[in-house]
């Protein structure tokens, strides 16, 4: 599938716009940089820049001079300051013709159900920090100094989400693939493993840039293409990870019927892309897991249409899929000694003579029969194709098959803007979520699973389910997850995860969230 190349238009001035943005992700490149102190006390500016320095800590560690010795900059003053300095805030306390010297004091009390590295502050001290580099100095960028020990991953993680290249398409951004290059950012830890920090940051950023994409640019057909041409350059590199495309009217005639009737009605015709990550294969494999995402490039909601106000950020809503294709891409990277597949459910719920309509039923892969009474709640039709596909089209049968997805906004209500919620058959993996999301930053907190209760809500009259719930008031995030689960294959014994990251995925920008908790569950040894 290294070939794949999309056929959007006739017009080559929109083909040459959007290759260039294809290309982009494609070739995407960090501008987070991780460093041992050995190396970070030799790091200078250009000369003629100010170099930005921010010393990051908590207050006992910003007050032992031996730790902070590891960056050149922090002297004995430096310290003092430092004392009454406030906490969450990037605090100026030197500036010299070449120097300039931030605090970045982290609170050091976490909750029971936080990060004790509190990733949070971290990505509120950078993004200040970053606002702070002098613009004539861009290309001298950003030098952090964390002195803690510990949390590597969740504090790389935070700055790399708070400094990423961001999407965008001002002040000439457009021509130049829309990509913000940003200033680079150098950061010294006095332990962690440098080199794999930089591919969980490359991962995250990446994510974000997806998730922050329009659909203009970012189309079935387009981030389809990006999934497989990265698969062809891990695969060139030695990596063997491989492609497989379900597209169009061959999903209809294969029994798609959530992926294919969500997406139907769209310029560009829904997508399933299925990506496979195999370990060397002198090294058997540890475990067999496969990731679903739901990849709804457009929400309007269908002919149950959206009103403007909450169809407006709904690129966001392929936050699953981005998350778990750059999930596999961080396993490969890392080498991780499993098999991985990662399954987008791609499409655009779009408005046409073709679209799905309320009364209709949908014969899922499953061979479940569907109702839909809220076209509007398709995310778990086409991850329910999703998981199945999962269960019973791949070369092996996975331990645990994990699905990723903006899903419902009562996720907010019940786990609120920081947390996902996890949905789960099983609570061996409920704790293992939660435990990796507060190594990594990405948050999870689990909701009530109970599918004795929840399935009562899908009743129909003329079908085995409905696609949405009949109470509102009933916990709405479990039922949404059972939905999905009731799509798994009868025989499936292993474990399953859904992840509604609707609320942490996007903060008016993407988050990357996802990507590092899929590496922190199933690749913790490496990191």
């Amino acid at each position: 599938m290294g070939t794949y190349k999309r056929i959007r238009s006739q017009s080559a001035y929109e083909e040459a716009s959007v290759s260039a943005f294809v290309d982009s992700c494609v070739d995407y490149a960090s501008n987070v940089t991780f460093h041992a102190v050995e190396k970070g006390r030799a790091l200078t500016s250009k000369t003629g820049q100010v170099q930005t320095v921010l010393v990051l800590g908590t207050d006992a560690q910003l007050k032992e001079m031996a730790t902070a010795a590891a960056c050149p900059h922090y002297d004995a003053a430096a310290c003092a300051a430092a004392a009454t300095a406030p906490e969450s805030r990037a605090h100026v306390v030197k500036v010299t013709a070449t120097v300039r010297l931030l605090i970045g004091k982290v609170p050091s009390v976490a909750s029971r159900h936080n990060c004790a590295s509190r990733p949070d502050q971290v990505s509120e001290i950078v993004k200040q920090a970053m606002a702070e580099c002098p613009a004539a100095d861009a290309e001298a960028g950003l030098d952090i100094y964390y002195l803690g020990s510990g949390h590597e991953v969740s504090v790389a993680v935070a700055i790399a989400r708070s400094c990423r290249r961001s999407f965008t398409a001002k002040r000439g951004h457009a021509e130049q693939n829309y990509l913000n290059v940003g200033r680079p950012v150098r950061v010294v830890m006095p332990s962690g493993k440098t080199a794999q920090l930089a591919v969980i940051a490359q991962c995250v950023q990446l994510c974000q840039r997806l998730v922050d994409a329009p659909t203009n640019l970012l189309d079935t057909v387009t981030f389809t293409e990006i999934a497989v041409r990265w698969a062809a350059k891990l695969k060139a590199a030695g990596i063997d990870v491989s492609a497989n495309v379900i597209a169009g009217e061959e999903l209809r005639e294969r029994g798609y019927g959530g992926l294919y009737g969500t997406g139907k009605a769209a310029e560009y015709p829904p997508h399933l892309v299925t990506l496979s990550y195999k370990p060397k294969a002198a090294m058997p494999p540890k475990d067999r897991i496969a990731l679903v995402g739901k990849g709804i490039v457009y929400d309007t909601g269908g002919l149950a249409i959206k009103p403007r106000d909450g169809m407006c950020t709904m690129k966001h809503d392929m936050g699953g899929a981005a998350a778990v294709f750059c999930g596999l891409l961080c396993l490969a990277m890392l080498r991780a000694p499993i098999e991985v597949s990662s399954i987008l459910c791609l499409a655009d719920n779009a408005v046409g003579p073709r679209s799905q309509r309320n009364d209709d039923i949908l014969r899922m892969k499953s061979g479940v029969t569907v109702e839909v009474n809220n076209t509007d709640a398709e995310g778990r039709l086409v991850l329910s194709d999703g998981v199945y596909h999962a269960c019973k089209e791949l070369s092996y049968t996975p331990s645990i098959i994990v699905d990723m997805a903006t899903l419902t906004g009562a996720q907010g209500v019940a786990t609120g803007q920081h947390h996902a919620a996890i949905y789960t058959n099983s609570e061996a993996s409920e704790n293992r979520f939660v435990a990796a999301g507060k190594a990594c930053g990405d948050l999870c907190f689990p909701v009530v699973y109970c599918p004795e209760f929840h399935n009562a809500e899908f009743a129909s009259a003329v079908a085995d389910f409905r696609n949405s719930v009949k109470s509102r008031a009933n916990a709405q995030v479990s039922c949404a997850g059972q939905f999905i689960g009731n799509n798994l294959s009868k025989d499936y014994e292993g474990e399953w995860v859904h992840v509604d990251l609707a609320a942490p995925a996007t903060r008016d920008e993407a988050t990357g969230f996802g990507v590092a908790l899929i590496a922190q569950t199933f690749a913790a040894e490496l990191l």
